[in-house]
C-alpha cells in the first residue's frame, strides 16, 4: 500500500499523520514519498494526454480520474485480504482478483447505458492491487525497473513455494528505523502481514514489516521497529526497504499504464472516452405531462441546435442524458454517446396525461443524476410542483456526491413551489429560473454556455438585493469565456444587472457574445474577455436572487473535500467523508487546483459572499496542485474560494460551487455488500441526532430500482440518540453480473427540511456462488477513540474465517468486565446500535464493522468486551459463536 502513513514512535498524543494522496509530514524523512494517488494520477494523466491529444486534463477527465483514485484508496479499508495487497505470496489470489475486476470493467463499459462509474470503481480497485505488487514484492530488488509483463494478465507468476526460503535474517539499522530484511533466492516473493488471511509459515519467509506488523520479529526493546521488505514510503520506520521506494513507484506507474492499455485493447473508442471522462455531459430532466407541450418544443429545438453545433468539435459531449417524468410514471430514461439517438429521443417526447398538479419531478431529477457522469450540470423543466418532494435530500445527496449542479427551470405554478427545487439549486451551486412558457428555448442556451469541458466557477451568491450591490469579478488571462447568469425567485420580476469591463465599457447586446434578457433574469456571455478587474452590479428586488459567474479556463479549482482518517492500520489516511459534516467538527480540508503559477489563498464564505474565515492549507510535496490542512467546520453553510495571481500577473478567483451544509443529523452507511441476482440483501444504516429532539423521515432510492422494504420509514430521536434503519435490495434474476447499483439514502427532519443528510453506497452484482459450509468469525478491535470524557468508542470488525458463507450473522449480547482499575463499564445505548444487530450474507474472507460505545468511569484502566451470538450457513443450520477483546484506556 504505497499510500501509507507514518506512525509516531512515542506517546499517545501522536498519531498517524494525514495522508490519502498527500505526503506524510510527520518527519522530513518521509516528504516526497509517492502514494497510490500520485501513482494513479501520473500514470493515467499521461495516457489521457496521449489518447485524446490534449495538453492538459479537462475538468471531466480529472473528475473521472478522481473517482478511480478514490476507489484505489478504499481498498486499504480491508487489511485482512492478502490478495488485495499482493501480500503473503498470494499471487494466485491477487491474479484472480485482477482478472475479475478487469472483466467487471469490461462488462460495465459494454452495458447499455455505459456504466462509467462502475467501470472506474473496478479499475481503481484493480490498480491498488497492481501497485502494491511493486511495493510488497521483491520485483525491484531483483533488478527490475519496469512493469512485470505478467501481473494482471492470464499468466501464472513464478512465486516461491510455501517451503522455499525467501528471507534470511535482517540488517539491524538501529532504534530509529525498522530492520531491513535480507532477501535470498531468485524467485518472486512478497511479505506476510500479521492479521491477514495468509499466516507466515516461519522465519524463513519475508515479512511486510513496519511498526504494526506482528508477523515480524524486532530487535528493539519496545517491539516497535520490525523487519520487513515493504517499500511503501521513503520513511524507514514504516518501510524497511525504503531505499527502493522510488524505483517501486516508477514501476507501479508503468504497470498502471500497462493495465489500462490492456483494457483499451478490448473496448471501443467511445467506451474508452466514457472510462476516462473525455467530454462534457448534457443532461435534461423534462416534465412530459399534457400542459408541457409548448415548453418541450422550445427545449427540443434549442437542445438539438446545441448538439448539432458541437458535433465534431472538442466540446462534443461524451454523454447525453434524458430523463422524462410524468405521473405516475417516469422514463424511458436515456444515457448515450450517440447524438443521433439523443436527438431522436428528445424529438419523440410526447406531452400527455397529468390531471392533478404535482408530478414526479424529484424522481426524474434523480434518474437523470444517476445516469449522468460526475462533474456536470442537470437542467430540469416543469410547470408543476413535485409530488415526491420527500426525495429532495436524496437528490441533493446524489448530486453532491457526483459534483453536479442542478438548474430547476420553472414555468408557472399550479400549486405552491416545491422548496426542494430551491434547496437543490442552492446547495449544488445551480440556479432557479422562474420563466414564462415562451422562454424555454432561450433559457436552454444556458446549457450550451456552462456545460463545457473546462468550466470553472468564479462567483456564486444567493441573497436578497433591495439595494444595488457591486461585486468585483477578477478575470485572469486563462479565461476564454465569461458567463454571468442572474435570476430572481419571482416570475416576471427582472433584476437590475450591470456588467462593466476593466476599461469602463458597459456590456450590452453589442459588446457581448450572448445577451439574453429573461422575464426574471439575464444571461450574459463574453468570449475572450479582457483580463483585469470587472465589476458586476445587481439589485432592484427584495426577493431571493441567484448570481452565478462562471467561465471556461485552464486555471481551475477542481475539487474541495472534507476528510477524516480512514482505512486500517498501518495504512490509514484521509478519506473523503460521505454526506455533510457536523458543525464544529475537526476534519481535514483537501483542495485541488491546476494551472497555478503561485500559491493560492483559501477562504470560507457564506452564500451571500460574506467572509467566514481564511483557511490555511499546505501544499503537497509531490503534486504542487494539491493542498491540505486542518479545518474546524463552521456552524452554517459555506463555500470554499481560492484566490491568487496567474502567471501573467492578473488576479484570479475560483470556487467549488457545492455548498457544504453542516448538519446535526448524521447517517452512517454499512460496509458495501455484494448483491446476487434474485436474492435480497439487507443493509443497516445508523442515524444519529446531535441536535434538538425531532422526528426524521428516511428515504432511499437507487438507479437500478432494486430498493424494496425500508424499515422504519421514520424515527424519533432525542439529542445524542441513534437509531437503525434497514434497506432491502433485490436485484432481479436477470441482473447482469458485474453491474453496479448506486444507492442514495437520506434522512430529513419532518418539521425542518433544511435539517437533512445523506449517504451514497455503490454495490456490485456478483456471480460468486455462496459456499456451503460452516461459517466462523473472529472479532478484533480496529479503531478506538475517546468520544467524550468517560465515553469510549471502538470499531469492532467481524471477519468470516470459516468454510462457508454466513447468513443472518447476529450480535446478540455483550459481556463487559473491568480488568484493571476501578469502576463498572456499561454499554452506551444512545450511541451504540440496538441489539440484536443482524448482518446478512458475509462471504468467506469478508467482514463487517460495528461501532460500539461504552460508558467508562475514570478509574477504569483496562476492560474486556465479550460478544456472543448466532450465525447460519446457507442451508439454514445455526451455530453459536463467542469472542472477546481487551481495551486499554487512553
Amino acid at each position: 500500500m504505497l499510500a501509507v502513513l507514518a506512525l509516531a514512535a512515542s506517546g499517545p498524543s501522536q498519531a498517524f499523520c494525514p495522508k490519502n494522496g498527500f505526503v506524510c509530514f510527520i518527519t522530513s524523512k518521509s516528504a516526497g514519498s509517492l502514494t497510490h494517488q500520485d501513482i494513479t494520477q501520473r500514470g493515467i494523466e499521461e495516457l489521457d494526454k496521449r489518447y485524446f491529444a490534449v495538453p492538459k486534463l479537462t475538468t471531466s477527465m480529472q473528475k473521472a480520474l478522481d473517482r478511480i483514485i478514490e476507489a484505489d484508496a478504499k481498498v486499504d479499508e480491508d487489511q485482512t485480504s492478502s490478495a488485495k495487497h499482493f501480500d503473503g505470496e498470494n499471487a494466485p489470489g491477487a491474479q484472480l482478483r485482477l482478472a475479475t475486476l478487469k472483466q467487471n470493467v469490461l462488462d460495465a463499459l459494454r452495458s447499455d447505458p455505459i456504466n462509467a462509474t462502475g467501470a472506474r470503481d473496478n479499475l481503481g480497485g484493480a490498480l491498488h492491487t497492481i501497485q502494491d505488487f511493486y511495493s510488497h514484492s521483491n520485483w525491484v530488488e531483483m533488478g527490475n525497473g519496469g512493469a512485470n509483463p505478467d501481473v494482471g494478465r492470464p499468466t501464472p507468476l513464478a512465486f516461491a513455494g510455501p517451503g522455499v526460503t525467501t528471507c534470511s535474517g535482517f540488517t539491524d539499522t538501529g532504534l530509529t528505523c525498522a530492520n531491513s530484511s535480507n532477501l535470498v533466492g531468485s524467485l518472486l516473493t512478497s511479505g506476510y502481514y500479521g492479521g491477514e488471511d495468509r499466516v507466515k509459515p516461519g522465519n524463513f519467509k519475508c515479512s511486510h514489516g513496519g511498526p504494526l506488523d506482528k508477523s515480524s520479529k524486532s530487535s528493539d526493546l519496545l517491539g516497535y521497529f520490525r523487519e520487513g521488505i515493504n517499500k511503501d514510503t521513503l520513511y524507514c520506520d514504516i518501510s524497511p526497504h525504503s531505499t527502493f521506494h522510488n524505483t517501486a513507484a516508477g514501476a507501479a506507474i508503468a504497470a498502471t499504464q500497462q493495465f489500462v492499455e490492456d483494457i483499451k485493447a478490448e473496448i471501443t473508442p467511445a467506451q474508452l472516452k466514457a472510462l476516462l471522462g473525455a467530454g462534457p455531459t448534457l443532461a435534461f430532466a423534462i416534465d412530459t405531462t399534457g400542459s408541457m407541450g409548448d415548453i418541450i418544443a422550445g427545449v427540443r429545438n434549442s437542445a438539438t441546435s446545441i448538439v448539432n453545433a458541437r458535433l465534431g468539435t472538442d466540446e462534443e459531449p461524451l454523454q447525453y442524458v434524458l430523463a422524462p417524468f410524468n405521473d405516475p410514471d417516469t422514463g424511458p430514461n436515456l444515457a448515450t454517446n450517440d447524438a443521433t439517438a439523443f436527438k431522436a429521443a428528445i424529438s419523440a417526447l410526447d406531452a400527455s396525461g397529468g390531471g392533478d398538479c404535482p408530478e414526479l419531478a424529484m424522481t426524474g431529477i434523480y434518474n437523470g443524476l444517476s445516469l449522468a457522469d460526475p462533474g456536470g450540470d442537470l437542467f430540469m423543466y416543469t410547470d408543476a410542483a413535485a409530488k415526491d418532494g420527500a426525495l429532495a435530500s436524496a437528490v441533493i445527496g446524489l448530486a453532491k456526491s457526483k459534483d453536479i449542479k442542478i438548474y430547476p427551470l420553472l414555468f408557472g405554478r399550479c400549486s405552491p413551489i416545491t422548496p426542494g427545487f430551491l434547496q437543490a439549486a442552492s446547495e449544488t451551486g445551480g440556479q432557479v429560473f422562474f420563466l414564462f412558457r415562451g422562454e424555454a428555448g432561450t433559457v436552454t442556451q444556458l446549457a450550451d454556455l456552462v456545460a463545457r469541458n473546462n468550466a470553472v466557477q468564479i462567483l456564486s451568491v444567493q441573497d436578497q438585493f433591495p439595494v444595488h450591490k457591486t461585486y468585483a469579478v477578477p478575470v485572469d488571462a486563462s479565461l476564454t469565456r465569461l458567463t454571468v447568469s442572474v435570476s430572481t425567485a419571482v416570475q416576471g420580476l427582472p433584476p437590475f444587472v450591470h456588467l462593466v469591463r476593466p476599461d469602463g465599457v458597459v456590456i450590452d447586446a453589442s459588446t457581448a457574445t450572448a445577451f439574453l434578457n429573461l422575464s426574471s433574469g439575464a444571461i450574459i456571455s463574453i468570449d475572450h474577455p479582457m483580463p483585469g478587474p470587472w465589476q458586476l452590479t445587481v439589485g432592484d428586488t427584495s426577493s431571493l436572487m441567484y448570481v452565478n459567474v462562471s467561465g471556461i479556463a485552464g486555471l481551475a479549482f477542481s475539487s474541495f473535500k472534507l476528510a477524516r482518517f480512514g482505512a486500517q492500520p498501518p495504512h490509514q489516511g484521509l478519506l473523503a467523508i460521505d454526506g455533510e459534516p457536523g458543525p464544529g467538527q475537526s476534519l481535514y480540508a483537501l483542495a485541488a487546483l491546476k494551472e497555478l503559477s503561485s500559491a493560492p489563498q483559501f477562504q470560507l464564505r457564506r452564500k451571500d459572499y460574506s467572509l467566514i474565515a481564511p483557511l490555511a492549507l499546505e501544499q503537497d510535496a509531490t503534486d504542487g496542485g494539491l493542498y491540505f490542512g486542518p479545518i474546524t467546520v463552521p456552524n452554517g453553510p459555506f463555500l470554499a474560494y481560492a484566490t491568487g495571481t496567474d502567471s501573467a500577473g492578473y488576479p484570479f478567483q475560483r470556487l467549488v460551487s457545492l455548498t457544504v451544509t453542516p448538519q446535526t443529523i448524521s447517517l452512517k452507511p454499512p460496509a458495501p455488500q455484494d448483491l446476487r441476482p434474485g436474492m435480497t440483501t439487507t443493509l443497516t444504516y445508523q442515524v444519529r441526532n446531535d441536535g434538538a429532539p425531532a422526528t426524521f423521515s428516511f428515504a432511499a432510492t437507487d438507479d437500478q430500482h432494486y430498493v424494496g422494504n425500508i424499515s422504519p420509514a421514520s424515527l424519533t430521536l432525542g439529542t445524542g440518540e441513534t437509531g437503525n434503519v434497514t434497506v432491502q435490495l433485490t436485484p432481479p434474476a436477470s441482473a447482469r453480473i458485474g453491474s453496479a447499483d448506486n444507492l442514495t439514502a437520506a434522512v430529513q427532519s419532518t418539521t425542518d427540511p433544511l435539517v437533512h443528510n445523506s449517504a451514497t453506497l455503490t454495490s456490485f452484482v456478483t456471480g460468486a456462488a455462496q459456499v456451503l459450509g460452516k461459517p466462523n468469525f473472529i472479532a478484533e478491535i480496529i479503531g478506538q477513540e475517546t468520544v467524550a470524557p468517560g465515553v469510549t468508542g471502538i470499531d469492532l470488525r467481524f471477519t468470516n474465517t470459516g468454510a462457508g458463507t454466513a447468513q443472518n450473522m447476529t450480535l446478540a449480547a455483550l459481556a463487559l468486565r473491568t480488568l484493571s482499575g476501578t469502576g463498572t463499564v456499561t454499554l452506551n445505548t444512545a450511541l451504540s446500535p440496538a441489539l440484536p444487530f443482524v448482518t446478512p450474507n458475509v462471504d468467506v474472507g469478508s467482514f463487517f464493522t460495528v461501532r460500539l460505545t461504552f460508558n467508562t468511569p475514570a478509574g477504569v484502566q483496562r476492560f474486556s468486551v465479550g460478544e456472543t451470538g448466532t450465525v447460519s450457513d446457507i442451508a439454514g443450520v445455526s451455530y453459536a459463536y463467542a469472542a472477546a477483546q481487551a481495551v486499554m484506556q487512553k
